[in-house]
């Protein structure tokens, strides 16, 4: 019978505790072969190893590559003692400092002592551990052996002794050849270390020297850490060293993505057009190089350009994974001084906003250091205010990034081109002539020529060239029957909506709590209780003791109980009543809600990893962490926005992930959520898409609002008898949509193939 990680590990937990240390490492051993990259199986390695076991050489190795991984100052501080102890000093130093850098910017990661604290007793380690190894090293030179082949007569009026030496000048004793002899070696004889006297003059400056010298400005403090910072800088070697990754958290960096950055920076000098395949991680490369100019002090303000649906995803990866605070068009502090807001220094955009009569004006009497456009085959057509705005912008350095930057013909690709090197392609007249079959604006006259000119701008990483396999994946949805008391009150709510004529956001939350669960819903009905018909509405809800839901949870967590499950859902009342329900069948779980601190999370991940079968967890659920130990997601509800779908999918199913990941989606028949998931999974086989590619289906819709705002046009619109209709009609459009983009994707590997990638 084959051991599964769960087994191996209980096995590793079980060695630990009877302090049968060797047993335990292999156990770990074995694991790390398996998930080398796993940031809780290497910080375990490193508490058996380092804390437990002592056995510093063989922890130094997972400590290092848990340090690289996840770069907490907390790793590089213990790093940095591994190597004092060692006798390492100067890595033990550069550990100390990287330590120090880290912990400056990452204020919300505690440690037991106060960091300065903590930093001070391991400054006092260090210079201890330096003064043994002086020590010891003066020991050495003082016990120098003479070699018997080179024993002889020592001349003693030549030799001193070592407490002679200290006060008088030694000299190395010269011995005869013909004075050696053939005889068994004797004891060793020490040898002092030479000494030499050094002439050293003191004298005041006199004159000129010293009236130079006063009169010198005393350079301020502020200048003298500028003057430190441009030093630290011009020592990184170009680009070859990117400060930026110390510096980021809840970022998995790979490979393709760092040398990305890095020919950016270093060949395309900032002007690049970023076009790697769906899913490999786009903004993650532009938030590095957003990063790496701003620590670099080569950029004080940032433009984000990007389609409406995409602002507010945009300013929760940049906070959280970059630590950079972007104001959004969908902020106050837009609406409220829209002239201002154009002057701030990070600001992210919907590009209709920027573009409109009003604002677009606004937008290009500004220069900024960098500009970012995302989606920009939106670029595409020279006549349009979008091409004119991005181009019209006083910039620095600009990123297009666009899965897809050929959508119908090559001149396109001209356009995006020029916006980024003007003159690239000198005119368009000349581009057609030059690289164009006559009568095509499709296909290629010089194939080779055309790639060479785009290797100076464009990167293109594909799935193929950075070999990304992924295991498969496999959804279910139970669509539910509701009990008569569900349908009843899914009922009333519509004519209670109705009938009271709430603003979009009421109706937008009422809707989606009913789409989660009675039980969320009842929390705002409770603060209208004034409301005509809400009272009927609140009985019902009162009346269930159970719902459908529920019932068919489960049914799936008794199915394979060892497995380890994510439940998703939107609201905390759900949480609570999944929550009740898994206690009263004996079901282990815990909870991760963005309401907890950091050490409550790093709880709950730790006990899910180790033992507890079932995470219930809010939609930031496990953002940024390692979950790819879980294979299983329920979502007991459902986003109205597919992205958010595919982000809670993407938690699991990523590089990582050796097994196969299957998703049980639960939606009731007949309401809104229940429609959503039929179009998503029927129409374009949302769950069978590789992850990321909802995103430009959705673009290809033609429609500047975010989904949700579709959806609840719908629902005002039509009555709750017609809303399959129109649910019909959505399915329809996003399969025209999913086919233009499927085109797209078809024509731009035709043209560009796999050139471009890193």
């Amino acid at each position: 019978m084959f051991e599964t990680p769960d087994d191996i590990y209980r096995s590793y937990q079980k060695f630990l505790r009877k302090k049968e240390y060797q047993r335990a490492y292999r156990c770990l051993e074995r694991l790390l072969k398996e998930f080398p990259d796993d940031a809780q199986l290497l910080e375990d390695m490193v508490g058996l190893t380092i804390i437990f076991w002592k056995k510093l050489d063989t922890g130094k190795p997972s400590l290092i590559r848990l340090a690289k991984i996840r770069s907490y100052w907390l790793d590089y501080m213990l790093l940095s003692k591994v190597e004092a102890e060692l006798g390492n000093i100067a890595k033990a130093k550069e550990y100390l400092k990287k330590s120090k850098e880290l912990q400056k910017v990452q204020s919300h990661i505690r440690a037991e002592r106060r960091p300065g604290q903590a930093f001070a007793d391991l400054e006092g380690f260090i210079r201890y551990k330096e003064s043994e190894a002086i020590d010891k090293r003066i020991v050495q030179s003082l016990a120098i052996r003479v070699p018997p082949e080179k024993k002889g007569r020592i001349n003693k009026a030549q030799y001193k002794s070592p407490q002679t030496a200290r006060t008088k000048t030694a000299e190395v004793p010269f011995v005869e050849k013909s004075e050696q002899k053939a005889t068994a070696p004797a004891p060793a004889t020490v040898v002092p270390i030479p000494t030499y006297s050094v002439p050293v003059k003191i004298e005041l400056l006199k004159g000129e020297a010293i009236t130079s010298f006063f009169q010198q400005g005393i350079s301020p403090l502020k200048e003298t850490l500028l003057f430190i910072d441009y030093a630290f800088l011009t020592i990184q070697g170009g680009f070859d060293e990117l400060l930026c990754l110390n510096a980021t958290s809840a970022v998995e960096k790979y490979w393709y993505q760092i040398e990305t950055v890095k020919k950016v920076l270093k060949l395309f000098h900032g002007r690049a057009l970023l076009c790697d395949e769906v899913g490999l991680g786009k903004t993650i490369e532009a938030g590095m190089l957003i990063k790496e100019y701003l620590m670099r002090g080569m950029v004080k303000n940032v433009l984000v350009l990007t389609p409406a649906p995409l602002v507010s995803q945009w300013k929760e990866e940049m906070q959280a994974k970059f630590g950079i605070e972007f104001l959004t068009t969908d902020d106050e502090e837009f609406t409220s001084d829209p002239a201002g807001f154009w002057k701030k220094r990070f600001i992210i955009a919907s590009l209709n906003t920027a573009k409109s009569a009003k604002n677009m004006p606004l937008v290009t009497e500004q220069f900024y250091d960098l500009v970012v456009v995302d989606e920009a085959h939106h670029l595409k057509n020279r006549a349009a205010l979008s091409w004119k705005l991005v181009n019209q912008l006083k910039k620095k350095f600009i990123l297009l990034l666009t899965a897809t930057p050929v959508q119908n013909n090559l001149i396109e690709l001209f356009n995006l081109i020029t916006i980024l090197k003007p003159g690239q392609f000198k005119t368009e007249k000349q581009f057609k002539q030059d690289y164009l079959q006559k009568g095509s604006l499709k296909a290629t006259a010089d194939k080779d020529r055309l790639r060479a000119l785009l290797r100076d701008v464009m990167i293109r990483n594909t799935r193929s060239a950075i070999d990304l396999k992924l295991p498969k994946r496999f959804a279910t949805t139970m669509r539910l029957e509701p009990s008569e008391t569900e349908r009843e009150i899914y009922a009333r709510l519509d004519g209670f909506i109705r009938k009271h004529g709430f603003q979009k956001q009421t109706i937008y939350l009422l809707l989606r709590e009913a789409g989660s669960s009675p039980f969320a819903l009842k929390q705002t009905l409770l603060a209208m209780n004034g409301k005509d018909g809400a009272d009927g509405i609140i009985e019902a809800i009162g009346d269930l003791s159970d719902i459908g839901k529920g019932t068919a949870l489960m049914e799936i967590l008794s199915k394979n109980p060892g497995e380890k499950k994510i439940i998703f859902t939107q609201f905390i009342k759900s949480i609570d009543y999944i929550a009740g329900l898994l206690e009263r069948h004996d079901v282990p779980f815990v909870m991760f809600r963005g309401d907890m601190s950091l050490k409550e999370k790093d709880a709950a991940i730790a006990a899910f990893r180790s033992d507890i079968p079932v995470l219930i967890s809010t939609e930031s659920g496990g953002e940024g962490r390692n979950l790819q130990f879980c294979n299983t997601i329920i979502n007991f509800d459902l986003p109205w926005n597919p992205m958010r779908i595919e982000q809670r999918i993407g938690r699991l199913h990523r590089i990582g992930q050796t097994r196969d990941v299957f998703i049980f989606n639960l939606s009731v028949k007949d309401t809104i959520e229940d429609y959503i998931i039929d179009i998503l999974d029927s129409k374009i086989n949302m769950f069978e898409m590789v992850i990321g590619e909802i995103e430009p289906i959705l673009g290809h819709l033609g429609e500047d609002r975010d989904f949700e705002d579709i959806i609840l046009e719908m629902w005002q619109k039509t009555g709750r008898e017609n809303l399959r209709e129109g649910f019909e009609q959505l399915g329809s459009d996003l399969v025209k949509a999913k086919q233009n983009y499927l085109n797209a994707k078809a024509a731009d590997s035709e043209i560009f193939g796999e050139d471009y990638e890193m």
